[in-house]
């Protein structure tokens, strides 16, 4: 890959039932992140023959309202997903991450890039 994949993301969700925002760091095979209702992800990716191989892991807090319409319990919730993202990724209207409470659609947007 010519571009870099490090740097800060937004991510904008949409899911059946409603739509949220996270903040996400891409940094040498590494994922972070965060979104307004508490959710932390992390995660880590590996360049594939035509992208990214990401695998993604999920924290909600108790009681959270997700955008697939449903709410995790008082104990919380967390996942993993695996996706593929390809090359022209940014350029994709959205990208679909099949969720543990359903299907979400993402758009990312690169922010800027990492001053490492």
């Amino acid at each position: 890959m010519s571009a870099s994949i490090n740097g800060f993301y937004a991510a904008y969700l949409t899911g059946s039932a409603g739509q949220g925002f996270a903040m996400l760091v891409f940094r040498n095979g590494a994922i972070v992140g965060v979104d307004a209702a508490g959710a932390r992800y992390d995660g880590s990716y590996t360049e594939s023959a035509d992208g990214f191989a990401v695998k993604l892991k999920v924290w909600l807090p108790p009681s959270t309202l997700l955008v697939q319409g449903v709410s995790t319990g008082p104990e919380g919730d967390s996942s993993e997903s695996d996706l593929n993202l390809s090359a022209d990724f940014l350029s994709q209207p959205f990208i679909r991450i099949n969720a543990k409470h359903g299907a979400v659609n993402a758009k990312l947007t690169k922010l800027r890039e990492l001053n490492d």
